[in-house]
């Protein structure tokens, strides 16, 4: 019998736009928080362990990054995304993350620093707070060349492979209005694809629904405040899947 020599249609690709999202209540997304709000449950339902509440999180990297990737390959993307590696423009931004995801940055933090490397990051971030202190956030975005991620070095993350979900999604269509916008310290943004953020922003809602449906503490955390909380107390991760409040908000 001879193989059927019918190619497959390939599916068009979508097109991708820039712009900045508002509000939006897409059913995709919806579904995506519904399914990443399944995922936190069947995970902490399987045990309260320090090995659980690390998959909460990782899990939603992972999913993340999966889905940036099909995003990227499966649009049609007008412009090329800009950054490269050493471009560091958007680290000088203030990051929110949820609590499994300060969870997962502080155990990388444990497992691969060094005590001197971990005391230097400390100091990192008590400088950053003070910073920030008492400041609104026109006045922090004006001194933030002043105040740059505690987790950057020579112009790279140092926990690059479980950076939060915001950090997964920034990107830009024009690293020259990055470095503008910094220098000029103001909150201009350049043109980005609204739909790698509403990705991640989906995934977000859905770890802060799973970890409430659960008991865990959820919310929004100020990056540099959480891991100083982390590192303020032992055995955090046991603690966050016992229901116990491991971060200030």
């Amino acid at each position: 019998m001879k193989k059927s020599t019918t190619k497959k249609k390939k599916r068009p690709k979508k097109q991708a736009t820039g712009c900045v999202p508002r509000g939006q209540s897409d059913p995709a997304y919806e579904a995506i928080s519904c399914r990443e709000k399944e995922t936190v449950v069947e995970i902490i339902t399987g045990g309260q362990t320090a090995e659980k509440a690390l998959e909460v999180g990782l899990s939603a990297l992972v999913w993340a990054d999966h889905a940036l990737a099909r995003f990227d390959s499966e649009s049609d993307l007008p412009r090329p995304i800009a950054c490269s590696e050493g471009c560091d423009h958007c680290c000088f931004n203030q990051v929110e993350l949820t609590p499994p995801e300060a969870l997962v940055i502080g155990h990388f933090v444990e497992r691969h620093f060094c005590q001197e490397e971990r005391e230097g990051l400390l100091a990192r971030i008590r400088i950053a707070l003070a910073g920030k202190a008492g400041k609104s956030q026109r006045e922090i975005a004006k001194i933030r060349r002043e105040l740059p991620c505690p987790l950057l070095h020579a112009a790279k993350c140092l926990v690059y492979p479980v950076r939060p979900l915001v950090c997964r999604a920034m990107h830009s269509l024009d690293a020259g209005q990055c470095q503008s916008s910094l220098q000029a310290g103001d909150l201009t943004s350049a043109a980005y694809y609204s739909q790698r953020h509403e990705l991640v922003q989906a995934i977000a809602r859905g770890l802060q629904a799973g970890s409430r449906a659960m008991g865990c503490q959820s919310g929004s955390l100020d990056l540099a405040g959480a891991l100083l909380d982390y590192f303020r107390q032992p055995d955090p991760l046991v603690r966050w899947l016992r229901g116990e409040k491991v971060f200030s908000l």
